[in-house]
């Protein structure tokens, strides 16, 4: 007789006291496992919103813009003016198609070896849709291709150096470059001074100077002229005494002395010192408020290049002289006129882009025609230069400038 295997069982009720136990059981495993699940959706939603929503979405009622300027440190003049006129430039605008504008200014400290970090933070964490770089060319020159890597617009407001714009098709300048100011200077000398010998005296490792002097001289004698002496001087110098002996033996009509403000009263009180008869000239990177702190008189009949002309009769110059002067409690310098300049001009780029699309926004801001600047009617050139006056300024009497060219 086959023996029959009934695996059936009859299912065995549980005690209260099991139930219980069960019950619990369950409660602690959905709540561990609900737990996971919600960090695990919490980590993807913040890793969608930081990594696939396009930037434009993730701040649609802002256009970034990010600025780099030395406000403290040895060119902190260069960067307040700048960061004033920045801010002023904002407040007139408010916002680009509704969408308003976000200015993020971070401080340099005078410093071209904390530019890259700053601006990679500018790019990558701030998330901005544009740069306005320093007005020295040295640090523009270290934030421009971390700004062309990331394809961000950059514009500088007075950066002469002409390798500035080469870095790539991302870069533009509001300002002259080098090359234009130095045969403007030159012109300048020969034509309304009628000078035939130049000396020249600079900081050799200013590389704003260096390169200025150079296109200086070559322009000077293509014009006839002759360089009868070249000095140098330390920036922290506080003697010139054997360079301008050197200069007064060599009998120049005209000393150019580019550089800063920082260094123009050492050479402007030397010469004077020295009773060197010859015309002194000095470069855009003169102007400053700062520039005769130390008083005016060794500066009284002295020339300089610049990229404005705060006395014309402009209505939007004498506007913009006004507001700035009303806001801040001094008269606008170049510097802040180009910083003016350089916002306005990204701004317009902005509203005819009718996007922050990087690319849409360097394609418009490089067809800039005439655009109206405190410095001059504004065109960009095929290399993102802009094409505007040099003004040559004389410094009177009580440190007043007048307008010669």
């Amino acid at each position: 007789m086959q023996a029959t295997i009934n695996l059936e069982k009859t299912p065995r009720k549980l005690t209260p006291n099991q139930r219980d136990v069960l019950h619990n059981l369950l409660e602690i495993v959905l709540i561990r496992l609900m737990r996971k699940v919600c960090a695990f959706l919490v980590s993807l939603l913040v890793l969608v919103s930081a990594c696939s929503v396009p930037i434009e979405q993730q701040t649609p009622n802002a256009v970034k813009i990010g600025a780099f300027l030395s406000l403290t440190g040895a060119t902190s003049a260069y960067g307040t003016s700048a960061a004033n006129a920045l801010k002023l430039a904002t407040e007139e605008t408010g916002a680009i198609d509704g969408k308003q504008i976000e200015l993020e200014i971070e401080d340099d400290k005078s410093n071209t070896q904390d530019v890259p970090g700053i601006v990679e933070h500018l790019i990558k964490e701030h998330r901005v849709h544009a740069l306005i770089a320093e007005p020295v060319s040295t640090r523009a020159m270290m934030a421009a291709p971390i700004a062309q890597q990331n394809k961000t617009v950059m514009i500088s407001s007075a950066s002469v150096k002409p390798e500035l714009t080469q870095q790539g098709d991302y870069i533009f300048r509001a300002c002259f470059i080098s090359s234009t100011e130095g045969e403007a200077i030159a012109k300048f000398a020969v034509d309304r001074l009628k000078a035939k010998k130049v000396a020249i005296i600079l900081d050799d490792k200013n590389d704003y100077a260096v390169v200025l002097a150079g296109f200086f001289a070559d322009s000077f004698k293509k014009l006839g002229g002759e360089v009868v002496s070249q000095q140098k001087y330390e920036a922290n110098a506080t003697d010139l005494s054997s360079q301008m002996k050197a200069i007064k033996t060599a009998e120049p009509e005209v000393v150019f002395a580019p550089g800063f403000y920082t260094t123009a009263p050492l050479v402007a009180r030397e010469v004077k010192k020295s009773h060197i008869k010859a015309t002194l000239i000095g470069s855009d990177g003169w102007d400053s408020p700062k520039l005769m702190d130390g008083g005016s008189e060794p500066f009284d009949g002295v020339y300089f290049a610049n990229h404005f002309w705060a006395g014309s009769d402009d209505p939007l110059v004498k506007k913009f002289v006004a507001d700035y002067r009303a806001k801040y409690g001094v008269d606008p310098d170049a510097g802040a006129a180009t910083a003016y300049d350089a916002a306005r001009m990204l701004f317009d780029a902005f509203k005819r882009a009718k996007s922050t699309d990087s690319a849409a926004v360097r394609n418009a801001l490089a067809q800039t025609r005439d655009f109206p600047g405190v410095t001059g009617k504004i065109t960009l050139d095929a290399n993102r230069n802009a094409q505007v006056p040099v003004y040559m300024l004389r410094i009177e009497k009580g440190g007043k400038f007048t307008l010669q060219g």
